[in-house]
């Protein structure tokens, strides 16, 4: 897990519940009883916003529907690119076999993009590595045994972040027509990413996130929601702050 990870991870909002409540804990336990009472009120504030309120929702839907699928695939393009952060590196590890998360429709998604581009060379980006585990080597390999020929799979490798997924993309496929695909609530920060590396890319978002339900008793997955949509927003506001974009 790179260090933006872990520490969105550590204080990101679906953290908040475990300091408050630890916090609510010591303020009792050391008798302070209005900085108790003051952390149960944003405890609640929190359980409101994150957990009963469609907040996620609402803010995963914005995102996703700034770049929807298109309705018919482009007559032509020349390469697939599809950023990697499905894979689940310790599980492929014990397993032997790729094991994907919550974002595994990026993987299988570029086995039928392959059927309907015959021509075209399917890329993985990426460059988490885990002792020597790759993440682009487990979905090539996926690739590969589940009948994509070895010459049409590509790797670019080193690529930390959004935008050092899409430098590698220019880099590796200068002046090339690409179809990118990654989740649709991260297609907004790596279009603009692409952008600004000079790319050609068009988008194919996939792994829908957005519930068609306004309100859903489903607190964990309302509270995960809101902090996968947050994540993105903040960052593509860090990204504009260092001048990324």
């Amino acid at each position: 897990m790179s260090l933006n990870y872990l520490l969105w991870a550590l204080f990101g909002p679906a953290a908040w519940f475990v300091w408050l409540t630890l916090l609510t804990a010591i303020f009792l336990f050391c008798g302070a009883l209005r900085s108790a009472r003051g952390a149960i009120a944003l405890l609640a504030l929190w359980t409101l916003l994150f957990a009963i309120l469609p907040t996620g929702n609402w803010l995963m839907n914005r995102l996703e529907a700034a770049y929807p699928r298109p309705a018919a695939l482009p007559e032509r393009i020349d390469a697939v690119a599809v950023l990697a952060g499905a894979e689940q590196l310790r599980a492929s590890a014990l397993s032997g076999s790729l094991e994907v998360g919550p974002h595994g429709e990026r993987v299988s998604e570029a086995l039928a993009l392959a059927q309907a581009y015959p021509s075209a060379k399917i890329w993985i980006v990426g460059g988490v590595n885990r002792q020597g585990s790759r993440d682009v080597d487990w979905t090539a390999d996926y690739w590969r045994r589940a009948g994509l020929p070895q010459g049409r799979i590509g790797k670019i490798t080193g690529t930390l972040d959004t935008c050092a997924n899409a430098r590698g993309i220019a880099a590796a496929l200068p002046g090339k027509r690409v179809l990118l695909v990654t989740s649709g609530f991260h297609m907004p920060r790596a279009m603009a990413c692409m952008e600004a590396a000079g790319v050609d890319a068009l988008a194919y978002p996939v792994d829908r996130q957005a519930s068609d339900r306004e309100f859903s008793p489903a607190f964990i997955e309302n509270v995960e929601r809101a902090d996968l949509a947050l994540h993105e927003y903040v960052g593509f506001a860090w990204y504009r702050l260092r001048g990324r974009l």
